[in-house]
């Protein structure tokens, strides 16, 4: 990126003489008078004068000093940025929470990069709040049309059925299929979205079947694994068991469903893409080996 004359001049210059800088850059002292006067006679001025004492510089020496140390630091910088970047073109970088985990994506993962083993892997966290890192690529979830999830692609692989969340503590916790009659009477806590006409349809019906709803926002922490939810029902996606501790989920004779797949950035990376592309031709078109995604 600069000129190894620049180097030497500035080494010279840090040093104090030029057996010094020689040293310093393991070569010859009559290399370096070299280097300098060829800088010289390429600038056509002179920059250092030698004395008893050492060097001293003239004051065009002493300004190329001062800007030369900017060049450099700046000339270094876009080095490693340039690095950065053609490094994070081949990561890919996965937001994970204990909602949002990592169910498919790890096993597509092992078989993606079987034959693409120059593409890293990159896990970031999704915090409580839901803010999601500017440089996350993929999210593995339900689609269920919340806001952040409206500014993303999405690549759907299979249907989620809902169920009853009980703590074993409650009576229906004992049963092993539901129906909207069995919830007459019940209290049950549901996650509110005004955009999902799926859910909008389910708390139409809960209601005409006397079924109270305690509707929450979108599901945190708080809300999933907060004690003061542990004897209610919760209305959740069958694929939630295994982040709901001390709770059964319990399926329903109902066929209501949100589709689960694979959310990316409107404008991904090739690297990204390539994985695009061979989680549709994984699970969708070109499946030749009947995998079956499992939740």
């Amino acid at each position: 990126m600069y000129s190894t004359q620049i180097i030497t001049f500035l080494t010279v210059c840090e040093k104090g003489s030029f057996n010094k800088a020689a040293a310093e850059l393991y070569i010859s002292p009559s290399a370096v008078l070299q280097q300098i006067n060829t800088l010289e006679k390429r600038l056509s001025v002179q920059l250092i004068v030698r004395n008893r004492s050492g060097i001293e510089l003239t004051p065009a020496g002493e300004y190329l000093k001062n800007e030369a140390k900017t060049w450099v630091h700046s000339a270094d910088a876009i080095v490693e940025e340039t690095r950065a970047i053609a490094e994070r073109e081949k990561t890919i970088s996965i937001g994970t929470s204990l909602i949002e985990k990592c169910r498919l994506l790890y096993e597509l993962w092992m078989l993606y990069s079987s034959e693409n083993d120059d593409v890293k892997i990159n896990m970031v966290p999704i915090d409580p709040e839901h803010h999601i890192h500017t440089k996350t690529d993929l999210i593995e979830s339900i689609n269920s049309d919340v806001p952040w999830m409206k500014e993303w692609n999405f690549i759907k692989i299979c249907d989620v059925q809902f169920g009853i969340a009980a703590s074993e503590r409650h009576p229906l916790s004992k049963r092993d299929l539901l129906s909207w009659a069995d919830l007459r009477g019940e209290t049950v806590t549901c996650f509110r979205d005004d955009s999902s006409p799926v859910l909008q349809e389910m708390f139409t019906l809960m209601k005409e079947y006397d079924i109270k709803l305690d509707i929450k926002d979108y599901p945190n922490h708080t809300i999933l694994w907060g004690s003061g939810f542990r004897d209610q029902l919760m209305l959740v996606p069958m694929c939630w068991n295994d982040i709901i501790a001390g709770m059964r989920i319990i399926p329903c004779t109902w066929n209501y469903t949100l589709p689960y797949g694979i959310f990316y950035r409107k404008h991904p990376t090739q690297t990204v893409r390539s994985f695009l592309n061979f989680i549709r031709k994984t699970y969708g078109e070109g499946n030749n080996q009947g995998i079956v995604p499992v939740l």
